[in-house]
């Protein structure tokens, strides 16, 4: 089976939720600041956390992250039930194994059911490696965090950096084996999950990277993403020096306009990068970005649903 990578760009198609900038002006608002929009996404998060922390010593972190939920959660995504034709329902209707997002909003699971509400399906409220929702007979996993576990949602870096660790360790670190694929003498967890001595852990997104096809769309990869950054490179390096037979095929479908010259260049060093990562990279056709998403997604259908009908 296939798996979806989902970012924000799906909730700005549908006009669900505010731009990042617009959000980290209503959070300093409330706290008496002015961003500083010029810096990228983490660093201006992380200068305003810390000058509210400074600020407002009796604060914690996990009130600020419930700022950034409530901002989130807007009322369109809350209140909205009628999802026929959206992007969302049309992604969610695909036959994959599992859908992974960046989001922090339930958006995703509210196309398949209007009346989702979150379960309490494990201890994991920092880190979002194994927590994940079920509706509609798919998974779905908030990698970034979710909006029900203020403390997850992934912003600053050293969220990151704590995220990063633990998939590292995940994959190549003997830690996450079993005692008995330590006895048989199998070394780290991937090379053993190829080779069908260690099966995959059935609540982990982690391993898709390298067992499934991966389709990823309305997620611009920004360089503070070092976590997917990172699986995605090791996975390149490890086919590269042919320590890893390749598994699976990841595809990166652009919705970007190609005629916006103040992006054309930024454009085309994403396709380069992804091509030098072993992505394959598709720029999705369409006169304005409604198009360009109809496009994407007539192409997952028609990829997708034949690879169903081939599988019978």
């Amino acid at each position: 089976m296939s798996v979806l990578l989902l970012g924000n760009g799906i909730n700005q198609a549908e006009g669900l939720s505010p731009d990042w900038n617009t959000l980290l002006r209503s959070v300093s608002k409330k706290y008496g600041f002015t961003p500083e929009e010029s810096l990228s996404n983490t660093l201006g998060y992380e200068m305003l956390e810390n000058r509210i922390l400074r600020n407002f010593p009796t604060l914690r972190i996990t009130a600020i992250r419930k700022e950034i939920a409530k901002g989130v959660q807007t009322r369109a995504i809350k209140k909205k039930t009628d999802w026929y034709g959206t992007v969302h329902a049309r992604l969610t209707r695909l036959p994959v194994s599992a859908i992974l997002t960046t989001n922090y909003d339930y958006a995703l699971e509210r196309s398949v059911d209007p009346a989702f509400k979150r379960a309490y399906n494990t201890r994991e409220t920092t880190y979002s490696l194994r927590r994940c929702q079920y509706v509609g007979g798919k998974t779905f996993y908030h990698i970034h965090g979710e909006c029900g576990y203020p403390h997850s949602i992934c912003l600053g870096f050293e969220h990151y950096a704590g995220s990063l660790q633990r998939i590292r360790e995940g994959v190549v670190g003997s830690t996450a084996l079993t005692e008995e694929a330590r006895k048989a003498g199998h070394t780290y967890m991937l090379a053993d999950i190829l080779n069908g001595l260690t099966p995959k852990p059935a609540q982990s997104w982690i391993f898709d990277f390298f067992t499934e096809d991966l389709y990823i769309l309305g997620l611009n990869l920004d360089a503070c993403e070092i976590d997917l950054w990172w699986l995605l490179s090791y996975r390149a390096k490890q086919i590269t020096m042919g320590k890893l037979t390749k598994q699976n095929e990841i595809y990166y479908l652009d919705v970007s306009d190609p005629e916006d010259k103040e992006k054309k260049d930024l454009t085309e060093r994403r396709r380069q990068l992804l091509e030098a990562f072993d992505v394959e990279y598709l720029a999705c056709e369409g006169e304005d970005f409604p198009q360009r998403y109809d496009f994407a997604c007539a192409w997952l259908e028609d990829r997708l649903n034949t690879e169903g009908r081939e599988s019978l």
